[in-house]
């Protein structure tokens, strides 16, 4: 099995205390093709290809 290696990014909004790690780069309007919530606080968003795109973590306020 080969892995692909591409650097994940992350934005954190203060106002929201949310931070959402996008794991290949950017994603263009309308790339999330279905968001899956994991926990309570946690979403996943997947590309039309089924693989996870960004995790989007709700309540990090203070923690990033």
């Amino acid at each position: 099995m080969t892995l692909d290696r591409r650097p994940a990014s992350y934005t954190y909004d203060p106002e929201a205390g949310a931070t959402y790690v996008y794991l290949n780069g950017p994603i263009p309007p309308g790339g999330v093709a279905r968001t899956v919530p994991l926990e309570a606080l946690v979403n996943l968003d997947y590309g039309p290809d089924g693989r996870i795109i960004g995790i989007e973590i709700i309540g990090t306020a203070g923690r990033v």
